[in-house]
Parts: C-alpha cells; sequence; structure tokens
C-alpha cells in the first residue's frame, strides 16, 4: 500500500498520540490542514485499511492499523527499488558515502555490521 506524505504525516500522529478523534490528530499535524481536510484524510487512509475506527459518542476514534516499522520497510524497499535497482545496499551505501552521520549513527552502523558478519559464518 502506497501512502502519500500527508497521509503519513496523520500517520505520524496516531503511532505518537495512539488512537485519537479527528480533532486530536488536527491538532497534532499542528493546525496545517483544515478540521475537513484531516477528516477526508482519515477516511481515505481506512479505506486502504491503514487505519481502523469506532464511534465514541457523537465522534469516532482512529487507530493506526499498520506498524510504523512495516511502513519504514516499505517505503524504504520502494525508495530502493526506484533509485538503486532493488539493492537495499545500495541505498545504504549511498547514504554512507554521501550523508552526514553523527558519530553514534556511525557506531550503531559498524556494531549492526559486525553482528550481521559474526551471524553469517
Amino acid at each position: 500500500m502506497r501512502l502519500t506524505d500527508r497521509e503519513v504525516d496523520v500517520m505520524k500522529v496516531l503511532w505518537e498520540r495512539g488512537a485519537s478523534t479527528v480533532a486530536e490528530v488536527h491538532a497534532g499535524l499542528g493546525g496545517a490542514l483544515a478540521y475537513t481536510t484531516v477528516l477526508s484524510m482519515l477516511r481515505t487512509l481506512e479505506r486502504k485499511k491503514a487505519v481502523t475506527r469506532v464511534k465514541e459518542g457523537r465522534a469516532h476514534r482512529y487507530a493506526a492499523r499498520l506498524e510504523r516499522a512495516t511502513t519504514q520497510r516499505r517505503a524504504i524497499a520502494a525508495m530502493a527499488a526506484k533509485l538503486f535497482r532493488g539493492s537495499l545496499g545500495g541505498l545504504l551505501v549511498h547514504v554512507v558515502e554521501h550523508e552526514r552521520l553523527s558519530r553514534s549513527e556511525i557506531a550503531q552502523l559498524r556494531a549492526l555490521l559486525e553482528k550481521r558478519r559474526r551471524k553469517s559464518r
């Protein structure tokens, strides 16, 4: 399932706050979008089966159905497919070569690569 950038913004609010009403999602977005736009987006996400909806009094409470990690993996795989012929390694090499990484990020990458190397023996 493909999510637009704005839909991802809505999903981020739900991942961070948990189940929320339209008004709560609207507030979580900092009022950057009209209330009715947020409502439309939540309805679209429900049709895409990315969120669930439960009636709560006169309002509805929406909850993320997709996990953040799953959504991240799919987005990275799509980017790798588009820009690196499907190679996640190519994407990682590009990031290491061309992006500014903190010392802690470099240490984390080293540790993960070492762990992977030990597993493959």
